[in-house]
């Protein structure tokens, strides 16, 4: 359980710190803005009427931090399946209970590293 525990944690980490630094490589002039041409692709899908797919391309800071924390979540499920099973499944001896634990699950893993990459983009290091 303690492994879990560390592996989650480093999981919310590891999303917050790369959700900073995926938001500031997408600013204008920034190497992936220049690379692929970013910024001009969230105003062409703004202009088309994507709003979500621009939103959570890096016009919102929040739909951003929670697309980033979605795609975390697959990313580590898929990495931590062993040390999931073991916390989540085993216990819990009926179906039903265990679809509700690992939705619950999902629920407080995606919103704590929702909330922590927003933290990181908007207020870290900022005076």
């Amino acid at each position: 359980m303690i492994l879990f525990i560390l592996f989650t944690l480093i999981a919310w980490i590891g999303t917050a710190s790369l959700s900073k630094i995926l938001y500031i490589s997408i600013q204008q002039g920034q190497w992936l803005d220049q690379l692929l041409n970013w910024q001009g692709r969230l105003y062409k899908w703004d202009l088309a009427g994507k709003q979500l797919l621009a939103k959570a391309g890096g016009y919102c800071e929040l739909c951003f931090s929670h697309a980033l924390s979605f795609i975390s979540f697959w990313c580590y499920l898929i990495f931590s399946l062993e040390v999931a099973q073991y916390w989540i499944a085993e216990p819990v001896d009926s179906l039903l209970l265990k679809i509700l634990v690992s939705f619950l699950w999902y629920l407080i893993y995606v919103s704590v590293s929702t909330n922590l990459s927003l933290y990181f983009i908007t207020k870290l290091f900022q005076r």
